[in-house]
């Protein structure tokens, strides 16, 4: 039948003990969750301990971290961004211990706002010298210090998987609240705007960094002067080449080898400790990604070549209305990756409003030998929602 986790938020387990929740997924057919440690800032109505809009704080780490983890050289979490004890994350890993249940820590590593506004000089940053503090840039050697530290903190748990989430460069949207860009931008305008030109960034890059930072600013002034010029073009690398020079390209692999490189050094922490790595993947998010997503990896600087080598699990979030899309999505994966996949669903609105979708959905990927199906998010599901799942994967 698979495994089932469910994407958990560690507000579950601050109003009702992990022995009351975890034999309650259990009947329900859930094998395990993905429990947030360390996330992002949002605000939520959550609906399982009764209706509650729920403030999470960005960056925050819902443990005590501990700092001997974190290499020389390291940014490390700031004392008032985490919990003052680990009396939670140790409460459920005593209790899934016992129980069979399988606990796995799902971190957000890159989106941190906290470390952004602590360390501004460590965030991704453009052609014009515009700080994105919500986005810390992988590039950074502090940075990477900073993601082993992480790994190593939250592997040394007892926990089964770790799920990686934004461990990639972001766009230049949705990255905090209320944001304002009253332009009309292009696919191709957004993502020169966000591209990275930060001095590591250009330091890993074999050509002229300085000269192609001139180059994209330049070719950004009729955006800035009058209107988009390229409202309707396509984002592609053959459309950037043409835009702003070949010289991006080999830019644009160099992003992709460092990405790669994070992803190889928590890879060995997680072996080290014997825990395997899920790479949570946001390629289905992506505008115009369609039925084959891995094609628009490339944006946020994943070479799926690569990262296919690297981690145990690729993790779809394969967020669509009808099953036909489910299956060609789960289709795609399957047939250009060698990890293991597990596909993440949303149960709930906007995704999902009928048990037969969902029920479907998941036949829809059983159909392409993807039995691991893993649901979003617990603390925001109805009762409804859950004997829906129940019934999904136990059918």
């Amino acid at each position: 039948m698979g495994r089932h986790n469910a994407f958990t938020f560690p507000f579950t387990f601050f109003r009702q003990p992990a022995s009351v929740v975890i034999p309650e997924l259990q009947e329900i057919g859930f094998t395990g969750i993905n429990l947030a440690l360390n996330y992002h800032a949002s605000r939520d109505f959550l609906l399982r301990q009764g209706p509650a809009l729920e403030y999470l704080a960005d960056g925050f780490h819902y443990y005590q971290p501990n700092l001997a983890h974190y290499p020389n050289g390291a940014i490390t979490p700031n004392a008032k961004d985490a919990l003052v004890d680990d009396k939670m994350v140790n409460g459920v890993l005593e209790v899934a211990k016992a129980q069979g249940f399988e606990l796995n820590a799902w971190a957000v590593f890159m989106h941190n706002s906290a470390l952004g506004y602590q360390h501004p000089h460590l965030t991704v940053t453009n052609c014009f010298g515009n700080r994105f503090l919500s986005e810390l840039c992988p590039s950074a050697p502090q940075i990477a210090g900073y993601i082993a530290g992480l790994s190593a903190d939250l592997c040394n748990r007892s926990i089964s998987c770790i799920a990686i989430e934004s461990l990639h460069f972001h766009g230049a949207h949705h990255g905090e609240h209320h944001e304002r860009f009253f332009l009309e931008m292009s696919e191709i305008t957004s993502f020169l705007f966000a591209l990275c030109f930060c001095p590591s960034c250009i330091e890993n890059f074999s050509g002229d960094g300085q000269a192609l930072k001139a180059r994209v600013a330049g070719v950004l002034q009729p955006f800035l002067q009058d209107s988009d010029p390229w409202l309707g073009l396509a984002l592609t690398k053959a459309n950037l080449a043409t835009i702003v020079g070949d010289a991006i390209l080999d830019y644009l692999s160099a992003r992709e080898q460092t990405v790669a490189q994070r992803y190889r050094e928590v890879g060995q922490i997680a072996a080290s400790y014997g825990v395997r790595t899920k790479f949570v993947d946001q390629a289905p998010l992506i505008a115009g990604s369609g039925s084959a997503p891995l094609d628009q990896s490339w944006q946020v600087g994943i070479d799926n070549s690569l990262i296919d080598e690297i981690v145990d699990i690729y993790e779809p979030l394969i967020y669509r209305d009808s099953p036909a899309q489910v299956g060609e999505i789960g289709s795609h994966y399957r047939s250009e990756l060698q990890s293991e996949i597990t596909a993440i669903l949303r149960p709930t609105f906007p995704d999902n409003r009928s048990e037969e979708s969902l029920l479907a959905k998941v036949a829809a990927l059983r159909e392409h030998s993807i039995v691991d199906i893993d649901f979003y998010l617990l603390d925001a599901m109805r009762p409804r929602d859950l004997q829906w799942i129940s019934r999904a994967i136990t059918s």
